[in-house]
């Protein structure tokens, strides 16, 4: 008795498995029917998501890193613009403070009272203020071509067909 429920559950098994079988080739067809593109996750499934996940809604870290590091080569959605025009400001808002804080340091150390004895007589205060100004020139020269990046990939998003509330992230997003 024991081994027909054994051979019976291991028909019903079967038969449940081609079921499953027969549905998903109709879902196929559907979906060939209807032009849908199919997604497939190419490469090692290991490498791509190192914490054992797999997802087929949005790019996994590693391939978005990639493609924060080739923005002339930008394909995509209003997200990828977004988030490299948003990571830009936030780089030229921090260079911009630095830039402040170094020149307040160079008119402290114009207007400081003269060093008695040894420190006074070395020339260590001049060649702090030649750093300082050379610190200051670099960081300009730094905010000037992220401002340049970040409006060369402004002007591709909108050539890409985004609106501007989409590329700054103020307007509707998907």
């Amino acid at each position: 008795m024991r081994g027909h429920a054994l051979l019976l559950a291991a028909l019903l098994a079967v038969q449940s498995l081609a079921d499953v079988a027969r549905r998903e080739a109709e879902r196929r067809r559907e979906i060939d029917r209807q032009g849908i593109a199919a997604k497939v996750i190419e490469g090692d499934p290991s490498q791509l998501a190192r914490s054992g996940n797999v997802s087929t809604s949005a790019q996994s870290p590693r391939i978005a890193i990639e493609e924060a590091g080739t923005r002339g080569s930008r394909t995509g959605s209003s997200r990828s613009y977004r988030t490299a025009i948003q990571k830009l400001d936030r780089e030229i808002g921090s260079a911009q403070d630095r830039l402040v804080t170094l020149r307040e340091r160079i008119q402290a150390e114009r207007w400081a009272p003269p060093k008695a004895g040894k420190a006074g007589r070395s020339s260590a205060g001049t060649a702090s203020q030649e750093n300082l100004q050379w610190q200051v020139r670099d960081l300009e020269l730094k905010i000037k071509r992220m401002r340049r990046e970040r409006s060369a990939i402004y002007d591709e998003g909108r050539r890409a067909g985004y609106q501007p509330g989409e590329l700054d992230g103020r307007g509707q997003l998907p």
